[in-house]
């Protein structure tokens, strides 16, 4: 199992294909696996690198409360384990907000950046349907439970059994320690970029779907009005997992974007 010492976490990494690099930053409650379907296209032409933030997966959990600064300097860590100075960054989700924090804080390893589905902070967001909102602050330690709440707010609303349920049957085994949980979704709450957005440089795509209810739209909208420059790309008929309901569209803008 691929381990990288990252101060005081060890982070499993994922590593596809050869060339420039790109880095993949998930959200909660995802994994690197979550990304396969997108990383093995990718790596036909690129050095795609997907990984689990400290708190899930097989990567370290420490006790909660975390900051999308501290997973952000998470990701410079396995940047150095794997002597890759500058890459292409592509987050969703909480990986948003942690590359926000990348582009940020460390601008000269950064060289374009992807937000997917994210916002600059829950005080400049559109709200999150009221169920979804529900279903992420359950209170509940039984991780299938957890899922089968959260899962039919991964894609569009009406989303059929062929969808949700290999999600729901991979997610239920992908079990996240509670703290790393809770960890997460505490850096999730107390994200805030807004100010700082301007004094990101890198070339910057935000990508949403047009029925996300966890992140809706309204939120990229802000992140593209702050951010220079930005582009601001909406994935009809999907939702807050975009790239994986719509694998191809997600891969055409990407690669359009990145090369």
């Amino acid at each position: 199992m691929p381990l990288a010492g990252c101060g005081d976490v060890e982070l499993y990494y994922e590593e596809r294909g050869a060339g420039r690099p790109l880095l993949l930053v998930a959200g909660i409650p995802a994994v690197a696996s979550d990304w396969a379907s997108l990383a093995e296209r990718l790596s036909g032409t690129r050095r795609v690198i997907a990984y689990d933030n400290r708190g899930s997966g097989a990567s370290t959990t420490t006790p909660a409360p975390y900051t999308s600064a501290a997973l952000a300097a998470d990701a410079v860590g396995l940047l150095d384990a794997l002597a890759i100075e500058r890459t292409d960054v592509f987050g969703m989700s909480l990986g948003g907000m942690i590359a926000q924090e990348l582009a940020l804080g460390w601008p000269d390893r950064v060289d374009r950046l992807v937000l997917g589905c994210t916002h600059c902070g829950l005080a400049h967001a559109a709200p999150p349907d009221r169920e979804a909102g529900q279903a992420f602050a359950m209170e509940t330690d039984d991780w299938g439970e957890r899922i089968r709440a959260l899962a039919p707010f991964a894609f569009a609303a009406g989303a059929g059994p062929e969808l949700l349920d290999p999600f729901v049957e991979k997610k239920v085994a992908d079990v996240q320690d509670p703290e790393g949980y809770r960890g997460q979704i505490a850096a999730a709450l107390s994200h805030d970029t807004y100010d700082r957005l301007p004094q990101i440089a890198a070339p910057t795509l935000i990508l949403t779907g047009d029925d996300d209810r966890v992140i809706p739209a309204a939120s990229s909208e802000v992140l593209r009005q702050r951010i220079p420059a930005a582009r601001l790309e909406v994935v009809a008929g999907s939702g807050h997992l975009f790239f994986l309901e719509q694998l191809e569209e997600s891969l055409r803008l990407l690669e359009e974007f990145l090369s």
